[in-house]
């Protein structure tokens, strides 16, 4: 895929991140695999580097990314994707043009296909249940 990382900047991908993640705290279903996250500044930070990498941007932190394993032991489910993915469309149509929403979009349905094949697979399985609120 090509590197889209600079035609939205590392401030905008920062701020679509934390629009994000605020509506996701807010949302009745997919607040409840986030409220394990003890400091949202540094989760924020995490995931602003995870996209901003997947965008095709540089590594600028040191972090070891774990995609299928935190997704488990925060109890994904295919059914907590759909709300997501829509969620995420939304947010990314409110911030950027609509080639670079699509774009980006395109991106987070691939690392979504992935994360619900191995869901299938049998990968979630041993999975901690959510947290309760």
């Amino acid at each position: 895929m090509q590197d889209i990382s600079h035609e939205i900047g590392r401030e905008k991908v920062a701020e679509v991140v934390a629009d994000f993640y605020a509506q996701v705290r807010q949302h009745p279903t997919l607040s409840v695999p986030f409220t394990r996250v003890q400091d949202w500044p540094h989760h924020l930070e995490i995931l602003t580097q995870f996209w901003w990498v997947t965008l095709g941007g540089e590594r600028y932190i040191d972090y070891s990314y774990q995609v299928p394993s935190k997704h488990a032991e925060a109890g994904f489910t295919p059914e907590l994707l759909v709300d997501w993915l829509a969620l995420f469309r939304k947010t990314l149509d409110g911030h950027l043009p609509a080639a670079q929403a699509e774009a980006w979009f395109a991106r987070a349905e691939k690392i979504g296909t992935s994360l619900k094949m191995l869901h299938e697979l049998g990968h979630f399985q041993n999975a901690l249940p959510p947290a309760a609120s």
